[in-house]
C-alpha cells in the first residue's frame, strides 16, 4: 500500500503537468490531423497521384469505392470505444484490421480477375507500392501520435497500434488509386505489409508518446 506521503507527491507531480483546455486540445488535434492529411496527399501526388494506366475507368472507380468502404468500416471499428469509454481490446483491433484487409485484397483481386487484369507483373513486385504506402501512412501516423501526445496514459500501446492500422488502411486507399496491379503476391507485399508495419510502429512509438505524461509523473516521484 502506498503511503499518504507518496500519494501526495504523485498527485502533486501530476498537477504540475500543464493541461490544455478541451477547446485547445481539439483545435490542436484538428490542425495536426489536417496537416497530416495534407502531407500524405502531397506525397501521393508527387508519386503520380491517381493513375489510370491500362485500367478501364470503371475498374478504377469500382476498386476505389470498395476499398473506401472497407477501410472506412475498419477505421470505424478501430477507433470505436466500448461502453466504459475506454478503447476496445487488442482482439478488436486485430480483428478489425484483418477483416478489412482481407476484404480489400479479395475485392481488388476479384475485380481485376473479372477484367482479366489479375495476372503477375514481373517488373512490379510491390516495393514501390510498399514505399508509397509507408510514406503516406507514416505521415498520417505521426500526425495522429502528435495530436494525441500525452493524452492516453491508460492504453498507449493499444491506441498507437489502432492509429498505425488506421493510417495503413488510409494509405491503402491512396495507393489503390495509384497502383494498376491486381496480382495477390504484389498486393500482400505492397499494400498489406505496410499496414502491419505501421500498426507495429504505432504500438512501439505510442507507448512513449501517448503515455509520456504518466511516466513523467513517475520519474519525478522520489
Amino acid at each position: 500500500m502506498a503511503s499518504p506521503d507518496l500519494k501526495s507527491r504523485v498527485l502533486a507531480s501530476v498537477a504540475a503537468i500543464p493541461a490544455p483546455t478541451r477547446g485547445e486540445l481539439l483545435r490542436r488535434q484538428a490542425w495536426l490531423i489536417a496537416a497530416g492529411i495534407a502531407g500524405a496527399l502531397s506525397v501521393f501526388w508527387m508519386a503520380g497521384g491517381v493513375r489510370v494506366t491500362a485500367r478501364p475507368p470503371s475498374l478504377v472507380a469500382w476498386t476505389g469505392l470498395g476499398t473506401a468502404c472497407f477501410t472506412g468500416a475498419g477505421m470505424w471499428f478501430l477507433f470505436r470505444r466500448g461502453r466504459t469509454g475506454l478503447r476496445r481490446g487488442w482482439a478488436s483491433v486485430l480483428v478489425a484490421t484483418i477483416v478489412s484487409t482481407v476484404a480489400f485484397v479479395l475485392w481488388r483481386h476479384g475485380l481485376g480477375d473479372l477484367y482479366q487484369l489479375a495476372g503477375p507483373w514481373p517488373d512490379r513486385t510491390g516495393y514501390r507500392c510498399f514505399a508509397v504506402s509507408v510514406a503516406t501512412g507514416g505521415i498520417l501516423l505521426g500526425a495522429a501520435l502528435l495530436a494525441w501526445r500525452r493524452v492516453d496514459p491508460v492504453t498507449p500501446r493499444l491506441t498507437g497500434a489502432a492509429f498505425g492500422a488506421g493510417a495503413g488502411l488510409a494509405s491503402a486507399l491512396l495507393v489503390d488509386l495509384w497502383c494498376p496491379v491486381f496480382y495477390v503476391p504484389h498486393l500482400l507485399l505492397g499494400h498489406v505489409l505496410p499496414i502491419a508495419v505501421l500498426a507495429t510502429a504505432g504500438a512501439a512509438i505510442g507507448a512513449g508518446a501517448l503515455g509520456a505524461g504518466r511516466r513523467a509523473a513517475r520519474a519525478r516521484t522520489p
